[in-house]
């Protein structure tokens, strides 16, 4: 399941953490609960890469599926241009997953 938050830029408090964090909820306005950072994309569409590091858009040369890549044939290799693995404020999307859960639900049934 996912949940779409929209984070005014006044309170944008993700600013400099990297893929694999933990951050409380109190952020996002969620008591009690903790996230992770798994990833996200800027502005333009890029995906963040846990191994690229820093702020940086980088055009690696990748071969394995991951972010951003699914090869058709055995073998192939392809450059694309991806994110560094800290956040920035060019973030339009930010992935997150529940780590420890707080009192209030997070989907409430309709």
């Amino acid at each position: 399941m996912s949940k779409l938050i929209e984070i005014d830029e006044k309170k944008f408090r993700f600013e400099g953490m990297k893929i694999g964090e933990i951050i409380r909820g109190g952020l996002i306005g969620f008591p009690n609960y903790e996230f992770q950072i798994t990833g996200g994309s800027d502005s333009s569409g890029f995906p963040m890469r846990k191994d690229v590091h820093g702020p940086v858009k980088k055009k690696i040369l990748v071969s394995k599926r991951g972010s951003g890549y699914k090869p058709l044939r055995k073998g192939q290799k392809k450059r694309k241009t991806v994110r560094g693995n800290e956040v920035t404020y060019d973030m339009t999307l930010i992935n997150l997953k529940v780590v420890k859960y707080g009192e209030a639900e997070l989907f409430k049934n309709e």
